[in-house]
């Protein structure tokens, strides 16, 4: 075995800790308007870690798509030429395929059906890959969101067949798209910059939002039902390029992690404070508000179900992990 001088290591350490402690600024991104929830609390994220740190980290934190859209801000990051990256889950599928399980519509049955998967050794790799393959760490998962509704236009959706053969917008991510075509819809990629002036211009007939951010995207002006029909649990990750975080000294580093989960839980919270007065200002504008049945949801769920086999043959869904997955119900 090869030896380096006493010298050089004692350098080489010195170099190390020099790094570590020296003070630094991250460029972090997210995709949402200034009043989304979203948004407030990445700039909370950004305000905690700059005083619990006592300003050795300072976050800039830019809103609306400033940087990009989300899949250009993750890839941005596994090439270590963005810091950070705040928004949906699922953004990860663009670097990890698998990912997308997050994005398979009706696949999870309530909430914390989507908890004890997001807790499973199956997440744990989908993690451990993005960060050891990609250059990109999860800093926090427990931004949670409210499930994800239809928005159309004329009436809400009762049926499957109100909706087959639609044209959807739908983000660029790969479960996603294959989601969409699974229950019958034709989706249109559309980034959710832009998704406004998509709508109002008709490049898509309805769309899918998470429920808090129905008010905050004025989507309900262009579609005007909404239907709860629960399609998706999601979340917001706090993504860090790993690369970055390296640059910390441990005691950094767990106070950049406590602040990014301190972050989804004020999050969470102006979600719930947030919710029932945007829901009653929209009813106030003419939004009309519909509930999905159980049996409607299980229709859904079928057809999804059928489609599971396509999802493998294309590398979206890993072989036998949709049985483990229902097997967690």
């Amino acid at each position: 075995m090869k030896h380096l001088p006493l010298a050089s290591l004692t350098i080489a350490g010195l170099l190390a800790a020099s790094a570590a402690s020296a003070d630094v600024t991250w460029t972090f991104g997210g995709i949402n308007p200034p009043g989304a929830p979203v948004t407030q609390a990445s700039k909370r994220f950004a305000e905690l870690v700059n005083e619990r740190t006592e300003g050795r980290v300072t976050i800039n934190f830019y809103e609306g798509s400033q940087l990009g859209s989300g899949p250009a801000q993750i890839e941005a990051m596994s090439v270590g030429a963005q810091d950070g990256y705040i928004s949906s889950g699922s953004n990860a599928s663009n670097l990890v395929k698998e990912f997308g399980v997050v994005d398979i519509p009706f696949v999870f049955a309530s909430q914390q059906h989507f908890l004890t998967f997001m807790e499973s050794d199956l997440a744990a790799e989908l993690k451990d890959e993005l960060r050891d393959d990609f250059n990109v760490r999860i800093l926090a998962t427990n931004w949670f969101r409210e499930p994800r509704v239809f928005m159309t236009k004329g009436d809400c959706v009762h049926g499957p067949a109100d909706i087959a053969g639609k044209r959807v917008r739908s983000p660029n991510l790969p479960m996603f798209i294959a989601g969409w075509e699974a229950i019958g819809t034709v989706p249109v990629t559309i980034s959710y910059g832009e998704t406004y002036m998509g709508l109002s211009q008709g490049v898509a007939d309805m769309a899918e939002s998470a429920g808090e951010q129905v008010f905050s995207s004025k989507f309900y002006e262009v579609l005007p039902y909404v239907t709860d029909a629960e399609m998706m649990y999601p979340q917001n990750s706090v993504y860090i390029a790993e690369t970055s975080f390296q640059q910390l000294s441990d005691e950094d580093k767990e106070i950049v992690t406590k602040a990014a989960e301190d972050a989804g839980d004020y999050f969470v919270s102006l979600v719930e404070e947030e919710t029932a007065p945007n829901r009653e200002t929209m009813e106030a504008e003419g939004v009309t508000f519909c509930d999905m049945s159980d049996e409607v949801r299980a229709e859904f769920a079928a057809m999804v179900a059928d489609s599971v086999p396509t999802f493998e043959e294309e590398g979206l869904l890993p072989e036998g992990w949709w049985d483990q997955i229902q097997a967690m119900k």
